[in-house]
């Protein structure tokens, strides 16, 4: 009989301690949530990667019986970001979980090295996935945005080609020959003329026209080649 009470009474401990035990909000589901959050919200059109600050192992929170609201104050953009957790029922609680989206894109990236005044060539360029959180919207997607264009100073391989890393290619020199083209009256009309500077396209440039030998402002158009508005 004292045998049958003792197992009794630690039955009846064991039972109510284990109702004595609170039941954690998991961290991992906390996470979860906050990743579909900023799926959901986030304010960007490239790819990107979530990184979440862990919170600290100590922190229990009673679990939620009702789906966690998760919120920001704004929408979700590329860098750190706070969102806020709550629980709304039961014994409330209510955190933030820092975040960091860092966003990737597939840049510009030379192969090989670039000298200064060098045309930059197919050859050069490669895309190359890149975390681009401080380059600061200065970096290029499109080979086209510099192909046939110059170095304007010396770059090793693998630089990240930025705007300000070139300018538009010399087409023509001061002292060269060139062909002036002048439409009137829906004819052209063909002259030679000697460049008075340095020409990039679409440029404007001071040439004297060998006929008449006057100073006309003429358009780059070409290697070797201007046109003027009559």
């Amino acid at each position: 009989m004292t045998r049958f009470v003792l197992i009794f009474a630690i039955a009846f401990l064991n039972i109510n301690a284990s109702h004595a035990e609170p039941e954690w909000q998991s961290h991992t589901s906390i996470y979860e949530a906050v990743k579909n959050y900023v799926a959901q919200n986030i304010n960007t059109t490239v790819e990107y990667e979530i990184t979440l600050v862990p919170l600290a192992n100590y922190l229990n929170l009673p679990s939620c019986s009702e789906p966690m609201q998760v919120f920001t104050q704004n929408l979700v953009k590329p860098g750190r970001t706070a969102v806020n957790v709550r629980c709304n029922t039961g014994k409330k609680w209510a955190i933030f979980v820092s975040v960091m989206v860092i966003p990737f894109e597939h840049v510009v990236v030379l192969t090989q090295p670039l000298q200064h005044g060098e045309t930059i060539t197919q050859n050069h360029l490669n895309l190359v996935r890149t975390n681009v959180s401080s380059l600061h919207g200065n970096y290029l997607t499109q080979f086209d945005a510099v192909l046939n264009k110059q170095a304007l100073r010396t770059l090793t391989t693998g630089t990240i080609l930025l705007a300000k890393d070139f300018i538009e290619a010399k087409l023509i020199k001061r002292g060269e020959h060139v062909i002036i083209t002048a439409v009137k009256s829906g004819i052209e009309i063909r002259m030679n003329g000697i460049a008075q500077s340095d020409g990039s396209r679409g440029q404007v440039i001071h040439v004297k026209n060998q006929n008449s030998e006057r100073i006309i402002n003429a358009t780059v158009i070409d290697i070797g080649q201007v046109s003027v508005m009559q």
